[in-house]
């Protein structure tokens, strides 16, 4: 498949959530309601027989993946290791929803997996073997207590080659009734990334990619939280398109208040958006990163029919707009030399070019 770099983008509307700086991220999809799950809930923990006995097992089966030989990215920098977990089944076209994150912003997959209905691609970054002890600790746990959630997800743990891997002989014994707040204490204390290692994001983005085996992915932050539905709803759209068609669907973002209510639907959202608590992705931060999605066109648009995704409008890419977009698979990869923050997801985006702005016309619950 061929990209070139004038870029029409296409628009789809979905609902996300963050936790950034005090804010909340929203992308929305027209009259989609969100979904909101209550995690702490104990009928979402399972009650497992023989705990201890199937803790071990997976314990047993993580150790040996460490053994395997050692899997590095092309810098020959880190290591990368798989989560064991089963073989992810899709269909032909299904859209995995790719993410990245640190060791410290692990706890925030959680939001991220639980809105999603399709298959879920995430790399982990792991520092040091302290990190090690504590992702691996928690996603043996997540997997035994709250097995639903990992269902449909490939992990990828990526690691600097000097990280020990013989940190996780011990078990931690954290009932399955309070493992998510007994972890609290472990994500409060780490950093996202340091001065002494660069956090590798575009690498992460990559090697998140390289595991997805359907035919478009979503690649988007672990703070953010897309709409109940999207992965159905695009789903039935993208199968009335003609095949192969190279063009990537652009989902809007927007910020909110962090302690405001969640709008049920686009006419709530606009009506927050109006009274000021609802505001474009970035509208502070970076206004000119965002600004080309044409929010007020989005505004404005008039839905006729609510049950459907239809193209909205086309608009051509400009530097230095670094949108989220679902996009066929083989699609240009992210240049890994950027590391840290600022300007990197961009080093794929000016490489796609018929990109299009969708709008779902309808998203009830």
């Amino acid at each position: 498949m061929h990209y070139m770099t004038d870029a029409k983008m296409c628009r789809l509307t979905s609902v996300f959530l963050s936790y950034r700086s005090m804010i909340c991220i929203v992308l929305l999809l027209p009259l989609v309601r969100v979904i909101m799950f209550m995690l702490q809930n104990t009928s979402d923990i399972r009650s497992l027989t023989s705990k201890s006995h199937s803790l071990v097992e997976l314990h047993d089966l993580v150790n040996d993946a460490f053994d395997t030989p050692v899997l590095t990215d092309s810098s020959g920098e880190y290591r990368i290791g798989k989560w064991p977990l089963k073989a992810v089944r899709v269909s032909v076209g299904d859209t995995v929803l790719v993410s990245q994150c640190s060791a410290g912003h692990l706890h925030q997959f959680l939001d991220l997996r639980l809105a999603w209905d399709g298959p879920v691609s995430l790399a982990v970054f792991v520092q040091s073997s302290h990190n090690l002890f504590i992702v691996v600790h928690y996603l043996l746990k997540m997997q035994l207590c709250l097995p639903h959630v990992l269902s449909k997800v490939s992990i990828q743990l990526v690691m600097p080659l000097s990280t020990a891997v013989d940190c996780c002989s011990e078990l931690v014994n954290v009932s399955c009734g309070n493992f998510l707040s007994a972890f609290d204490k472990h994500w409060a204390g780490m950093r996202n990334y340091d001065d002494i290692v660069d956090y590798p994001n575009n690498l992460l983005r990559n090697v998140a990619v390289n595991a997805a085996i359907t035919d478009y992915i979503f690649v988007v932050d672990i703070d953010m939280i897309p709409s109940s539905g999207l992965f159905n709803r695009f789903r039935q759209f993208i199968d009335e398109q003609p095949a192969n068609r190279k063009i990537a669907y652009v989902v809007p973002a927007f910020e909110m208040q962090l302690n405001s209510e969640i709008p049920a639907d686009r006419g709530a959202l606009l009506q927050m958006w109006n009274r000021g608590i609802i505001q474009p992705f970035y509208r502070e931060v970076c206004w000119r990163c965002q600004h080309y999605t044409d929010y007020n066109m989005w505004h404005n648009l008039t839905l006729k029919h609510e049950e459907q995704i239809n193209i909205a409008y086309m608009v051509e890419w400009h530097d230095p707009w670094e949108p989220f977009y679902i996009v066929d698979r083989k699609a240009p990869k992210y240049d890994e030399k950027f590391k840290n923050y600022g300007f990197n997801r961009i080093s794929q985006v000016c490489q796609i070019t018929p990109i299009c702005f969708i709008v779902s016309e309808s998203c009830p619950i």
